[in-house]
């Protein structure tokens, strides 16, 4: 009986398909939500966010007025629906951060990052090498509340080349 060996640069790409920091990915989102004011207003913005299609898991937290969200496996995650979900049941998006996992990458303010059709665009971000699971904290008016996003707003000048996605502005 022969055995057939599978070459080495197959089984390496094998690995690096099937492994978790291979490929650039949400693991959760964390969203503040001002104007909670009890369980039903809680529940409004749970209900909201779960009719997501990439959404598996809802935790809210009244008592820090905040939610916790974690995804399909292999789902297309998009923030911005996540914030427009929150404002659709009525209520403020106070911050939005994510756990995103990156491959090995050197980041800057200016860097771009694409994903998904979007453009990762980091500010105010002193040269820093990710690697794995990373909290990113995205920057505009539908991610903030107003008082924060104009103390960022000055810094909100797109370099990303718009053509490869729309530009969300992060920073760690």
């Amino acid at each position: 009986m022969r055995v057939k060996l599978i070459p080495t640069f197959i089984l390496l790409g094998l690995v690096l398909l099937f492994s978790g920091e291979a490929f650039a990915n949400f693991n959760w989102v964390k969203i503040g939500v001002d104007g909670l004011t009890c369980a039903q207003c809680s529940k409004g913005v749970e209900l909201s966010i779960r009719k997501l299609d990439f959404v598996q898991n809802v935790e809210m937290n009244l008592e820090h007025t905040e939610g916790k969200i974690t995804f399909k496996p292999g789902a297309k995650v998009d923030v911005e629906k996540i914030a427009q979900a929150v404002v659709n049941a009525g209520f403020s998006v106070r911050y939005l951060s994510a756990g995103f996992v990156f491959p090995t990458t050197v980041v800057s303010k200016g860097f771009c990052y694409s994903y998904e059709g979007s453009q990762f665009q980091f500010t105010k971000t002193e040269g820093k090498t990710l690697k794995g699971e990373t909290t990113i904290k995205f920057i505009g008016k539908q991610f903030q509340s107003r008082q924060e996003y104009k103390y960022w707003k000055a810094d909100l000048i797109p370099v990303c080349d718009k053509l490869k996605g729309k530009i969300l502005y992060v920073t760690l």
